[in-house]
């Protein structure tokens, strides 16, 4: 089969197209609610591939051998989206057909590994950071429990950040763990009273109730006034003491996270800065088996 009798067959096609078009009184431009469109034609044919443009119109030839079963189908995409897998048709020189079987691929992928697209956007979220193993993950919350986050460290979260209004606090479970959260607020933007729960693996909504009664401590000046920890979630309400911006008022804050959420951090805080004393104190107050199994764990397991 020549390509020449498969081109005209194509062009002919489409002007027929258009004059059926023009008969049901689309005049060629398509309904107002129809998307602009595409279309892509797959033939039987000798191996290789030829794309022809005619006008807007992208003919892109598919020929594999003749024990292929090629399915012909019309799509219709708006421009915006072919904008999107433009460096993926590049990639296949053009060839639609073949970005498209690559697509197809990609989300069969993905929806046998993670179930839906929404929990593969999780993953996008967390490789935004530093992606880890949940063993390392489990270690890190381990040895940060009972201690506040930094300053600097909680503003270098890009969710917090971008947080205006007590419904944004949703936001901070877009970190990629595994939790969701519930706030109730007497104000969206000016709050005195916060209920906030935190449902999940249990560190990993400590970690995120943490962080966000941090945000609304710092920012709102919300103290904590009761925090109920169950198997699976974690309820804190906060509530404003005195004048926002008073110097009592930032003592009652700072009190109420050392005393539900920092347990251990002035303690951690003074081992950080003066690691040598801190390992003379434990060595000599310490019993000697406790000491050995700290520094050889493998042996004394």
């Amino acid at each position: 089969m020549r390509m020449i009798p498969i081109v005209a067959h194509l062009l002919y096609s489409f002007r027929r197209q258009r004059e059926h078009e023009a008969e049901c009184g689309r005049s060629g431009r398509g309904h107002e609610d129809d998307p602009p469109r595409s279309l892509v034609t797959a033939v039987v044919h000798a191996r290789g591939t030829k794309t022809i443009t005619f006008k807007k119109i992208s003919i892109v030839y598919h020929y594999n051998n003749a024990m292929d079963k090629i399915i012909r189908k019309n799509v219709s995409l708006y421009e915006h989206d072919l904008k999107k897998i433009e460096g993926l048709v590049e990639k296949h020189e053009g060839n639609l057909s073949a970005a498209m079987r690559d697509i197809i691929d990609f989300v069969d992928f993905m929806l046998r590994k993670f179930g839906s697209l929404e929990e593969a956007r999780k993953i996008e979220r967390r490789i935004r950071g530093i992606s880890i193993p949940n063993m390392m993950l489990h270690w890190f919350l381990t040895y940060t429990e009972s201690c506040l986050p930094d300053e600097g460290a909680m503003r270098s979260i890009e969710e917090i950040r971008a947080i205006e209004s007590v419904s944004h606090l949703k936001s901070i479970a877009d970190i990629g763990l595994a939790v969701d959260i519930h706030v109730d607020a007497d104000d969206d933007r000016n709050p005195t009273d916060v209920t906030l729960q935190v449902s999940g693996e249990r560190m990993q909504a400590e970690f995120v109730a943490k962080l966000a009664a941090c945000f609304l401590a710092e920012q709102k000046g919300l103290a904590i006034e009761e925090v109920a920890r169950l198997a699976t979630a974690i309820t804190v309400n906060l509530r404003r003491r005195g004048e926002l911006g008073s110097e009592g008022a930032y003592k009652a804050v700072r009190d109420s996270l050392l005393q539900h959420f920092g347990e251990r951090h002035v303690m951690m805080q003074d081992i950080l800065h003066r690691p040598r004393f801190w390992n003379e104190v434990i060595s000599s107050t310490c019993e000697w088996g406790d000491i050995q199994r700290y520094k050889y764990p493998r042996i004394y397991r």
